[in-house]
């Protein structure tokens, strides 16, 4: 390794290896541990870099741009390694890395985000985070320090895509990346360049000889990276706190894309509970940690015969994603239960579920509901969830949320009367005053009957059902929480059926202590638990009057079975203007394009006369080529000036004359005087300026917001000095940091203002 490569190595690659990492926290908060994620991507960051940029020096035969396909070898290795560390569901590390390739990108769309940080969804981002290394790379050891962010960036973009709910860990990589990008901008070296029209430099006769001129750090560069990153550091800390109370949200991709449901032969859940209340007394859970009520299974789709849970549970780890709208005051519960004899797959778990640990299961976040992937009879697991209060009648100043008519859908078939049994219990007022009524409706005109068949549809619930005043007759918690559930949708209120059970009874949750309710969504606090069972039950198990929910016009709801429920509604930014949704990331992004483009472009030229004369010749024949008047590549200073007279013909001729001598003069190692320089720099501005006014009214405009003119100069041949007066030297494209070898040219010294 050289000397000079060893100088831009330290000064280029650390800044590329943070910008590159930068999106790790981001992506680690979509898996179940973090550090470990982190661990590894900052480590794949760290290999791409190194090995692109040692790639980058190839022989030229092969070409630069071999070192990104040059790197996917150690890249695959790489995989293979982590298939030894963190293996998936294939044991042998060469297929499962072969099969994490192929298959990474769709399981993570179809897994639920806190899962297991195994091969099998690391895949796709290690590659993501390498590609993005390598280009970055590459464009940096090119000489371009402001493309070279912008892979990273796009990778950062793709990690918020994935985990928009990951607040704190976006304000980490976003303040990661614009550090990194300061640090790069502020050390990138300034590399004058001679424009179009200058390519040689020529001594006269005793003059002296000047070594090659030092670079270091551009002082514009590193006041632009100032004014930029320190804005955007402050934006990236302070965002996420201003913004955290709006109620647009991000929409995870994870729900666009449908999991692969396993057929699987379950019983509908609310068939059990006209058999366990024939028989209450029978253990089915051991339940360690605070007297709390568990969720079992959510049910949202009605056919018109049945009640059916959600099918739509992802595989998840130990740690499951929050969700979009959190109950109010929520209590944090831990239990450990041991399982008897439940029967089916669906796990019981406190409120809405935050932790699983013991089992590997799937998770269904609109239900929050939790189904294990073998039968959980006999197992025993930690979970761990939040548990809401209703008390404080959030429910009654909030509005209905319809914005997923399957919870309103009533099938045809329904008789007439539900409709003017619920229109009459429920009244007038408030959604939740309705909803309250139709609870009380419930508990005061039935009884609880253990010996009541089973059976929820619409014939059973027309049997059961009678006008409001009058007594009715007895059921199970099965009927009452869907007849509850029917009549909601009937009156127009989102509805759904939640089984679960109380807390027992010296930590034993018996058969007797299943019960059924229903839940009604609200926009912006989320589903919201109503008891419809009646308080007065024969034979029925001791439950306490404050474990039901008593629901009423003034107040909020307590949870039935004590605290059982809470659960996850779907985003609150659904029922926004979908416009908003990506309105503010939009509009900063149209903000920084706006400013940094004319900061870019109107900077002042910086350095001695020479370096000055010629930033403003380059930047005047950038403005030709915006006014539709290029000049060609191998034209001269004269003949350029010529084709500015006849493009400007009111402009003075003398003027032109005058900027052509001072840039011959910078050009050809003449003597260039602060004065000449700042003369010729005012002149090149004014000359863009005429320019400018020959383009029409919408060209005029867009004038300072094209981009393309920093691009063109950047892209002036290097200038080398002669050895001896009277010769000149040709210039070689090379490297960047690596100084051409020079060739003598044959032949006498070009006149001035030529090109070779």
């Amino acid at each position: 390794m050289t000397g000079a490569f060893a100088v831009r190595a330290v000064r280029d690659l650390p800044p590329l290896m943070l910008a590159t990492a930068a999106a790790g926290p981001l992506l680690a908060a979509g898996y179940d541990e973090a550090a470990p994620v982190v661990a590894v991507l900052g480590a794949t960051a760290v290999l791409s870099v190194v090995v692109t940029a040692a790639a980058h020096r190839l022989p030229r035969r092969i070409g630069p741009a071999a070192a990104l396909p040059a790197g996917l070898p150690v890249a695959a290795g790489w995989l293979v390694v982590l298939a030894v560390l963190r293996p998936g569901r294939i044991d042998a590390p060469v297929p499962a890395a072969a099969d994490a390739v192929l298959h990474s990108g769709a399981r993570i769309l179809t897994t639920a985000a806190g899962a297991p940080a195994t091969v099998d969804l690391l895949a796709f981002p290690v590659l993501a985070v390498w590609l993005a290394g390598a280009a970055g790379t590459l464009l940096r050891r090119d000489g371009h320090a402001l493309p070279a962010l912008l892979p990273a960036t796009l990778l950062l973009i793709g990690a918020a895509v994935l985990n928009p709910d990951a607040v704190g860990a976006a304000r980490t990589s976003a303040v990661l990346l614009a550090a990194a990008g300061a640090v790069l901008l502020a050390t990138a070296p300034a590399e004058p360049r001679a424009p179009a029209g200058v390519a040689v430099r020529v001594l006269a006769a005793g003059a002296p000889r000047r070594g090659p001129r030092r670079r270091g750090p551009d002082a514009a560069a590193a006041a632009l990276a100032c004014a930029v990153a320190l804005p955007g550091l402050g934006a990236a800390v302070a965002a996420p706190g201003a913004l955290a109370g709006w109620p647009v949200r991000a929409a995870d991709p994870r729900t666009v894309v449908d999991a692969p449901e396993e057929p699987r032969d379950v019983r509908n859940p609310l068939a059990y509970l006209g058999v366990w209340a024939a028989d209450p007394s029978r253990p089915l859970l051991t339940v360690d940690g605070p007297s709390t009520g568990l969720r079992w299974v959510a049910l949202g789709e009605f056919t018109g015969a049945t009640w059916l849970p959600d099918s739509s549970y992802r595989p998840a780890g130990t740690r499951f994603p929050p969700p979009d709208v959190r109950p109010p005051r929520s209590t944090a519960a831990a239990v450990r239960v041991t399982v008897g004899a439940l029967p089916g797959y669906w796990v019981p778990v406190p409120g809405t579920p935050t932790r699983l640990d013991g089992l590997a299961a799937g998770y269904d976040a609109a239900s929050g509901t939790v189904m294990a992937d073998d039968p959980v009879a006999g197992r025993s697991y930690r979970a761990a969830g939040a548990v809401a209060d209703w008390s404080g009648g959030e429910a009654s100043r909030a509005g209905i949320d319809t914005g997923d008519a399957r919870h309103l859908r009533l099938p045809p078939g329904a008789p007439a009367r539900l409709t003017d049994i619920a229109r009459a219990a429920a009244g007038d007022g408030t959604p939740h005053r309705r909803a309250s009524r139709l609870a009380e409706y419930l508990r005061e005109s039935y009884t609880f009957d253990p010996g009541a068949p089973s059976g929820h549809g619409y014939a059973d619930l027309n049997r059961l059902l009678v006008d409001p005043g009058r007594t009715g007759g007895g059921a199970t918690s099965e009927q009452f929480a869907a007849a509850f559930a029917v009549l909601a949708r009937a009156i127009g209120l989102p509805s759904r059926v939640v089984v679960g059970f109380g807390p027992g009874s010296g930590g034993v949750v018996r058969t007797g202590d299943a019960v059924a309710w229903g839940e009604i969504h609200y926009e912006g606090i989320g589903w919201v638990p109503y008891d419809p069972n009646p308080r007065e039950r024969s034979d029925a198990p001791d439950r306490r009057d404050d474990d039901a929910t008593i629901a009423d016009d003034d107040g909020g709801a307590d949870s039935p079975g004590g605290g059982a429920s809470g659960g996850t509604a779907r985003p609150v930014a659904e029922s926004g203007p979908s416009a908003l949704r990506h309105a503010v990331p939009g509009a900063a992004l149209v903000l920084l394009y706006l400013l940094a483009v004319p900061l870019l472009r109107l900077r002042r030229p910086r350095g001695g006369g020479t370096a000055r004369t010629l930033a403003a010749w380059a930047r005047l024949l950038a403005a030709m080529r915006l006014a539709r008047a290029p000049a060609p590549p191998a034209a001269t200073v004269g003949e350029v000036t010529a084709r500015l007279a006849r493009a400007l013909p009111a402009h003075d001729p003398a003027r032109i004359r005058r900027l052509a001598a001072t840039v011959n003069a910078a050009g050809y190692g003449g003597a260039v005087t602060p004065a000449d320089a700042s003369a010729a720099v005012a002149e090149a501005r004014a000359l863009a300026g005429a320019l400018r006014r020959t383009r029409p009214w919408p060209h005029r405009l867009l004038w300072w917001w094209d981009p393309r003119p920093l691009r063109w100069a950047r892209d002036r041949r290097r200038v080398n000095r002669p050895s001896r007066p009277g010769t000149c030297r040709r210039v070689r494209r090379g490297r960047p940091g690596r100084r051409p070898r020079p060739r003598p040219r044959s032949g006498s010294s070009p006149r001035p203002g030529s090109v070779p």
